[in-house]
């Protein structure tokens, strides 16, 4: 119990708590978001070598997706049946890129994902996306802890 607290920092509080109250389109920009960065992060692991560094950002960014996967499933239909496609195929993607350190698969994956971002963005639009406000940013915010 005591490991637990000292590992829930004030950043991962924020994290935690950040979706509460938002709107379902603004969630989904959020995991979008978060799992395209994970991904970013992770293909600079694997090109520096850092194995570790790689499978933790793999982990978590399959555990987003997973989420919204799960998503997918609150309101059937053919848009759900749609990114229940594009999540299985980016999860295929993460495993295969962790398994084989191979970047090509997760930069597959990546780029699925920013298709999928910049179709929901054309339709749910941001004040300040990741697209005008560069890669390392999270939802075009510049506080995102």
């Amino acid at each position: 119990m005591i490991g637990t607290r000292q590992q829930f920092s004030a950043a991962n509080a924020y994290r935690a708590i950040e979706g509460v109250g938002a709107k379902p389109e603004d969630f989904m920009k959020m995991g979008l978001d978060a799992t395209r960065n994970l991904l970013l992060r992770a293909e600079a692991a694997i090109a520096a070598g850092d194995r570790a560094a790689k499978a933790q950002a793999l982990g978590s960014a399959g555990s987003v997706v997973e989420f919204m996967l799960g998503l997918t499933g609150s309101a059937p239909g053919a848009l759900s049946q749609c990114l229940a496609s594009v999540y299985q195929y980016v999860l295929a993607a993460i495993l295969k890129g962790n398994a084989g350190d191979d970047t090509e698969a997760v930069g597959a994956a990546r780029a699925a994902l920013e298709e999928l971002a910049a179709t929901w963005r054309s339709i749910f639009p941001d004040t300040i996306g990741w697209e005008e406000s560069g890669s390392d940013s999270l939802s075009g915010r510049r506080d995102y802890a």
